[in-house]
């Protein structure tokens, strides 16, 4: 019977082997979990609405998706979303026709600005792209409130 045993020096390559092995896995995972950034994103919506119904689609679906406003300036609104450690911060430019989703500014959220393009976590891509059909929903099929003769 022959028994092999690896000695100090042996096991030391193992280790370095294994941690550069590791190492690399790890920056490709980055890699499948990175993708262009569309740093502005159109809603269309479907028909013509007021400014009040744009308003309130636009505010309704950030609720309902978990983004805080942070100011409504004009026709603009900031919004924030935090999902644990991620943190992104939009725009919302509209008018009664149209509105559009711009990426400000986000925090561990795999940004990258390279020579290539811009690069983020694909979940911004997701949460803008569900915020956006959110919006263009609830504006074609939605009303704003209207004032009643007793709220006024």
């Amino acid at each position: 019977m022959i028994h092999h045993t690896m000695g100090f020096a042996g096991r030391g390559r193992s280790f370095v082997g294994s941690a550069c092995l590791f190492g690399l896995v790890l920056a490709s995972c980055n890699e499948f979990r990175e993708t262009p950034l569309i740093r502005s994103v159109p809603v269309a919506l479907v028909r013509p609405a007021d400014m009040k119904t744009v308003e309130w689609a636009i505010e309704s679906s950030l609720a309902k998706r978990h983004w805080v406003v942070k100011e409504h300036v004009g026709q603009k609104y900031v919004a924030v979303l935090s999902e644990r450690t991620h943190q992104v911060t939009i725009a919302i430019v509209y008018n009664a026709d149209s509105a559009r989703i711009d990426y400000i500014d986000s925090t561990n959220l795999l940004y990258e600005n390279r020579p290539g393009g811009e690069v983020i976590h694909k979940k911004y891509q997701t949460w803008v792209k569900n915020l956006g059909e959110e919006i263009r929903i609830a504006a074609t099929h939605a009303k704003a409130p209207t004032l009643t003769a007793a709220s006024r």
